[in-house]
């Protein structure tokens, strides 16, 4: 499954919101709502990225996979 404009948008949500959840909940979260295995792991990958730095719409690492 290729990531549109809205799983990516919805992906960076979590990714920048999520500070409770450990890295192997994440993947679990991500792979119980449609990604895969690989998509999962390659998202997580940016979870730094995303709460320790200020992302705009459209312009994290996430898109340039899109």
């Amino acid at each position: 499954m290729k990531l549109n404009a809205d799983d990516i948008r919805w992906i960076e949500g979590v990714l920048s919101n999520d500070e409770n959840s450990t890295d192997e909940e994440l993947l679990a979260y991500f792979q119980q709502n449609g990604l895969s295995a690989q998509q999962a792991t390659d998202v997580v990958a940016h979870r730094d990225t995303y709460l320790n730095d200020i992302v705009s719409d459209g312009a994290g690492p996430l898109w340039e996979a899109c």
